[in-house]
């Protein structure tokens, strides 16, 4: 991961999550959970995200399933 941009966008937030941009987009409304939280951007309604944060989430996920 550590060729990961420092702001993603939908499409590379899709890529690292091998998932689709609509299944992306559907999940921010219906469950926000299973997505990164979002960088907002005030004045806009971009959808980005840190490269930081979608890293420690991803590693925090994969650690909860170690748990359980």
């Amino acid at each position: 991961m550590s060729e990961m941009k420092p702001v993603l966008d939908l499409g590379d937030l899709a890529a690292v999550l091998k998932r689709s941009p609509e299944t992306i987009r559907k999940d921010l409304r219906r469950n926000p959970a299973a997505v990164p939280p979002r960088l907002r951007i005030q004045g806009t309604r971009l959808l980005r995200w840190l490269a930081a944060d979608v890293e420690a989430w991803l590693t925090q996920r994969v650690e909860g399933r170690h748990h359980g």
